[in-house]
């Protein structure tokens, strides 16, 4: 009997269990997870625009492009960087337009010969969080830090799909245990994995410009009626994961991740938000 029980020992050893698994992925990618709850609820309009005019030289024989890159540069608009055709074009007066959508909102600029005139409307904040959880690896950027952020946001959109298996895992397998935290934390998961699931797998699609699924799905990922639910549902998980993590085991571990995952993708956010 001993010795089996040696066996198992020596058989499970340097395994690690799903619910480890399902933590440590939590806690590694928790900013972006609150990233993703916040587009839910995020408002899609931009505010009204702030006005400016300073001057600017369109020197003799430059083409548009140059001038548009040179303006880019003069405002600091890295992050609506490499400038794309449809960035460029010209009023009925033939003066060349700039318009430039970016997380940080949105510049529109008319080039005269010697201004520029200059329509800023800067995103919320929360408008800028849902930006951002959309741009993942698929996404090509002139700005080292919005490659950065998309790669690490690519990896915090697959870990969300290795916890919904381990959460859908340990539903399953698992007996409830006591404590109302603990219970609103299973609760909450039951009622609202299946439309996470959703969410993760149309966040993949769309990410990547597969092959479209049922348009009736996508928008759903897009609905102001049920996006809110969803982030309500990652809110909730969030916050009594949290509580659940800190009164466990293994806090050296958790906080360590947590630590790296809160310097990359926190330092990440503030930094460009900074412009």
């Amino acid at each position: 009997m001993g010795a089996k029980r040696a066996g198992r020992s020596a058989g499970t050893a340097g395994k690690v269990p799903a619910p480890q698994i399902h933590v440590y992925a939590a806690l590694l990618t928790l900013v972006n997870l609150l990233v993703y709850a916040m587009a839910g609820i995020a408002p899609r309009a931009l505010p009204a625009a702030v006005v400016w005019e300073q001057p600017f030289t369109v020197q003799p024989g430059e083409t548009d492009r140059a001038v548009a890159e040179r303006v880019v540069t003069l405002l600091n608009l890295s992050l609506a960087t490499p400038v794309h055709n449809f960035n460029i074009g010209h009023d009925r007066s033939g003066r060349l337009m700039l318009d430039f959508y970016h997380a940080n909102g949105r510049h529109k600029i008319t080039v005269f010969e010697d201004r520029l005139h200059i329509e800023n409307s800067r995103a919320a904040f929360a408008r800028y969080l849902s930006t951002l959880h959309v741009t993942t690896a698929a996404f090509r950027s002139g700005d080292a830090r919005m490659t950065w952020w998309s790669w690490y946001n690519e990896f915090a959109m697959w870990t969300l799909i290795v916890m919904l298996a381990t959460g859908v895992w340990m539903l399953v397998t698992r007996r409830g245990k006591p404590g109302a935290i603990r219970r609103t934390h299973w609760i909450t998961a039951l009622v609202s994995a299946p439309l996470l699931a959703l969410f993760a797998f149309t966040a993949v699609q769309m990410a990547h410009r597969t092959a479209a699924v049922l348009p009736a799905i996508n928008a759903l990922h897009r609905s102001r009626v049920v996006a809110p639910f969803a982030s309500a549902a990652l809110l909730i998980l969030t916050a009594t994961g949290i509580v659940l993590w800190f009164n466990g085991r293994d806090r050296r571990t958790g906080a360590a991740l947590l630590t790296f995952g809160a310097l990359v993708s926190g330092g990440l956010i503030l930094w460009m938000r900074a412009g």
